[in-house]
This record gives structure tokens, C-alpha cells and sequence, in this order.
């Protein structure tokens, strides 16, 4: 659905014969069309696609009128949302970038961390991959906030929060104020979370963790952290906010020695090898994760 609304290559052949494969894919298709376009604004769309490639504007033009036809009103901030210019940001690997965006939101991107950017007269949403960002959100009663990732959908109230999105998981701390934490889909139930609250979206569903103290929430902003005699367990729960992945202690015990110095967030592989040689652990690298051993 949302490559049939955009501008990009869409194969019509390989859509047709999916769906003439099981008569359940054409019922799936078209009901959830009608659930976000209005009863007819599948079959109006699609035979307008079929006859007419045109530019974004064209098609939004052409959507709006159907959707004042069909009654489905309620879909046109979609339609505004998906023809909205799309502009995307990046922080490259070991780096720290930080993004103004037109409303005066700033956005702080973790090294290796990419995002899309559209907003509308109704809304304002980033779309995030894997990758760490921190989010210091302006304000703006008409138009919502939304980070979305594959799995997850965080809402702002007004307020400043760290997203932290990986394959397996999606954490979300928040500095100050409300922000609002749903597995994406129909009817989910968001978890509310305050400052200092914490919590992951995985398999299980979204469950709280334990708060975190203010002051503590991405410390990878600054790159550099000093910490004194702080146990190695929570210097590593810093590093795995931008680790490319996950950091794992064959030991338990070996994440209570303490750690003191000075450590650059912004390299987790660096900083734990040079843990490594001071703190005498060993550190192995896997095809999807990096060993404490």
C-alpha cells in the first residue's frame, strides 16, 4: 500500500500475480484498504494507477477529490503525509551530528544512525532504521511528533527522549516530560513513559525497565564519559547504545569489576578492547554479536 502512494518503481506484474496466487490475498489487500482509505478509495486509487503514472502532486490532487467522494476524510493526512518532501540525515560511524529541524526540534544522531524527515500541515514524523538518536522535541499542539521504526511508534507530548533502535529490540528512555511507546499495528496499546522512565519494545511486547537517573539518559552525546570505579556492566550498557551489535558477558561476575578513566562512547568496539588490555577480559567478535569473555 504505502509503495502504491509513492512515486517510486512499483511492480504491477509481480502485485497481480500475488494476488491472483490465494483468493485471501486480494480480501486482506482490499479490507485493509478500506480501512484506511474509506469504502471505494482502493478501487478508485487503483485504476487511477493503472491509467496514469504521475507526479506526487498529481496523485494527491486526484486522491483528495476521491476521498471527499467516498467520504473517507480521514485519510488525508496519510495521503498529505506520503507525498510530503522527504528529507533524510545521517551521522557517519564514530561521529556525533546534530539536526535543526524547521520547527526548531533538534535531533542528536548517534554514529551510524540514518533518519527520514516529513512533515505536513498535520503532522511530524521521522522515520528511523537502526541506529540511536536523541530527540529535544519544539512543541506544537496542531502536529503530532512521531518517531517510527520497523516495529515501534513513539509519540511526543512535548518533551526530550532518547530512541535507541536495533534487530532485536527498541529502547526508549525519556529525559523530560511524556512520550507515548506502541508496538506498530492496529490497535496497540501504548505504554506511557515519564522522565526517567524507561522502556523496550522485543518479541515479548513493550515492558518497562528500571528507571534511570536524571542527567543519565544518552550519554553519547558528549562522546567522551569519565567514570570512576563505576562497574563495567554499566559502562557497557552506555557502549551498546551505539555498538553495531549486541554486547554480551560470557560471565556474569565480569561486569562487576570496576572501571575508571575516561571513555569514548562514540567506539564501542575501540573502547572495549582497550578495557580489554586494562581491566584483563577478553573481548571476541561474532557475525552477530561481540563477547565479554
Amino acid at each position: 500500500m504505502e509503495r502504491r502512494m509513492d512515486d517510486g518503481p512499483f511492480e504491477e506484474e509481480a502485485f497481480d500475480t500475488w494476488i491472483d496466487q490465494d483468493p485471501r490475498h486480494r480480501t486482506a489487500f482490499d479490507g485493509m484498504w478500506r480501512r484506511i482509505m474509506g469504502p471505494g478509495m482502493g478501487a478508485a486509487l487503483h485504476d487511477y494507477d493503472r491509467r496514469m503514472k504521475a507526479r506526487r502532486t498529481a496523485v494527491a490532487s486526484v486522491a483528495a477529490i476521491l476521498i471527499m467522494a467516498a467520504g473517507g476524510y480521514k485519510a488525508m493526512p496519510l495521503i498529505e503525509m506520503q507525498m510530503a518532501d522527504a528529507h533524510q540525515f545521517a551521522a557517519a560511524d564514530g561521529t556525533v551530528r546534530e539536526v535543526v529541524l524547521e520547527d526548531g526540534t533538534r535531533l542528536t544522531l548517534g554514529g551510524g544512525t540514518n533518519v527520514t524527515v516529513r512533515y505536513t500541515g498535520h503532522d511530524r514524523v521521522i522515520e528511523l532504521g537502526q541506529g540511536a538518536l536523541f530527540a529535544n522535541v519544539h512543541h506544537d499542539e496542531d502536529r503530532p511528533f512521531r518517531i517510527e521504526t520497523d516495529d515501534a511508534e513513539i509519540v511526543d507530548k512535548g518533551t526530550s527522549f532518547e530512541v535507541v533502535s536495533k534487530a532485536a529490540h527498541v529502547r526508549v528512555t525519556v529525559a523530560a516530560g511524556i512520550v507515548d511507546f506502541a508496538k506498530r499495528g492496529w490497535f496497540q496499546k501504548p505504554t506511557r513513559l515519564a522522565a526517567n522512565q524507561v522502556a523496550v519494545l522485543d518479541r515479548n511486547g513493550v515492558n518497562r525497565s528500571a528507571d534511570v537517573r536524571p542527567g543519565d539518559v544518552a550519554p553519547w552525546r558528549g562522546e567522551w564519559v569519565e567514570y570512576k570505579a563505576k562497574p563495567l556492566k554499566d559502562v557497557v550498557d552506555d557502549l551498546r547504545s551505539l555498538s553495531p551489535a549486541p554486547i554480551e558477558f560470557a560471565r556474569e561476575e565480569l561486569g562487576a569489576q570496576p572501571v575508571s578513566g575516561r571513555i569514548r562512547l562514540t567506539d564501542p568496539m575501540g573502547q572495549l578492547e582497550n578495557l580489554s588490555v586494562i581491566q584483563g577480559f577478553n573481548v571476541q567478535r561474532t557475525d552477530d554479536r561481540i563477547i565479554i569473555y
